[in-house]
């Protein structure tokens, strides 16, 4: 964990306009008492007990993402302004990495065609960089026909394109649109040794590669206090969880609804280091909408790691209503971006008679209001 400076200042020449960061003027020290607090509270106003100490995990106060998602606005390039729907035209930006804001000051030279879209940009493990443009279809249409500028951004980057991920191919007189392509974009940990997962520049990733060492490390060590565990995972998504709990476990069932994730985390498996081929096999894909219906049997398993969108567990805890005390997995390990949900979902695991007796807060997010949340439950 880096050390914090409870003095530390982040210096913005946004601050005052751009809507991205909402604690600048508030030293960072500040900032990690107030998340802590702030999380005691909320859990505690839903009847949770909490560990006397929450670990807060930090990769610094600034300068930490390897991906970003902007919008194009009558040639504005940046983020909302505070209170307006209006684009901020942000030349810099304190949140990046060294090698995003690299690439984003070259990204910004491009002159478009169009007044507005959406872009992510991405930098990879080893400075792969990606663009995803995502953009009206007649947008893009226009830009495939203008193709001065798909030319020109090829030559630095790899280019996705729209919801499906497109991705443009110049057949020696037009451009046309392939399939989406799967490539390395992000890295996990399986017991220290780093794997490359593979996925699309549109895919959900955590934010930063510096950042997401810690989530694997907490997964390691809470999975690694019970040896030959049989896992069910909610939300495995590409597998930035799954892989580092496969580590340890007997086994892992990755329950996803997303199929490109799906696609990107068994290519993730087919081509692991041949130090960790071994652990191919421990590894099941089963994908269903994990929210609205569950059909395995709960007791089966020894643990459950879940990582859920905004919106919580929801109907995924149900089997575990029907079971006895003794037939419910021992540990539960939690996942969010969004407290208020996993509050509510802690509410009910408690009812259920686990105790939540590890926390954790990761500031993916400093200078912001948001940040991650690991809490390692156990059956009582």
């Amino acid at each position: 964990m880096t050390a914090i400076d409870p003095e530390t200042l982040i210096l913005c020449p946004y601050e005052k306009t751009c809507s991205g960061c909402q604690l600048l003027d508030i030293p960072y020290g500040k900032q990690a008492e107030s998340k802590v607090s702030e999380l005691r509270a909320l859990l505690g106003n839903h009847g949770i007990q909490t560990p006397k100490h929450i670990d807060f995990l930090s990769a610094g106060a600034a300068y930490l993402r390897d991906r970003l998602d902007f919008s194009l606005q009558d040639g504005r390039l940046g983020l909302y302004g505070k209170n307006s729907r209006e684009i901020v035209d942000i030349e810099v930006c304190a949140q990046l990495s060294p090698e995003l804001q690299k690439w984003y000051t070259e990204f910004r030279k491009i002159k478009w065609p169009f007044t507005k879209g959406s872009i992510r940009l991405r930098v990879g493990p080893r400075g792969e960089r990606g663009v995803w443009l995502d953009f009206a279809n007649i947008d893009i249409k226009s830009l495939l026909d203008e193709q001065n500028i798909l030319r020109e951004l090829q030559e630095k980057t790899f280019v996705e394109i729209g919801q499906r991920r497109k991705i443009p191919v110049w057949n020696g007189s037009e451009f046309k649109l392939k399939d989406p392509e799967l490539n390395k974009w992000f890295t996990t940990w399986m017991n220290k040794v780093p794997v490359d997962l593979f996925c699309h520049v549109a895919s959900f990733t955590q934010p930063s590669l510096k950042a997401n060492t810690f989530i694997a490390d907490k997964i390691s060590a809470w999975v690694g206090q019970h040896p030959e565990a049989r896992i069910i995972e909610f939300g495995s998504g590409i597998g930035n969880l799954t892989l580092p709990a496969l580590a340890t476990a007997k086994s892992v069932l990755a329950c996803e609804i997303d199929a490109l994730s799906l696609e990107g985390l068994e290519k993730t498996v087919l081509m692991l280091p041949s130090e960790l081929q071994k652990h191919a096999d421990k590894l099941t894909i089963y994908r269903g909408d994990f929210q609205k219906k569950i059909l395995q049997d709960f007791s089966q398993f020894d643990g459950v790691l879940a990582n859920p969108p905004r919106s919580g567990l929801m109907g995924f805890l149900n089997p575990l209503e029907s079971l006895k005390a003794e037939q419910r997995p021992p540990f539960f390990i939690y996942m969010s971006c969004f407290p208020e949900s996993m509050a509510i979902d802690m509410q009910r695991l408690q009812s259920f008679g686990y105790e939540l007796t590890e926390l954790a807060i990761l500031d993916q997010f400093p200078q912001t209001h948001h940040y991650e949340v690991l809490g390692l439950l156990q059956r009582k």
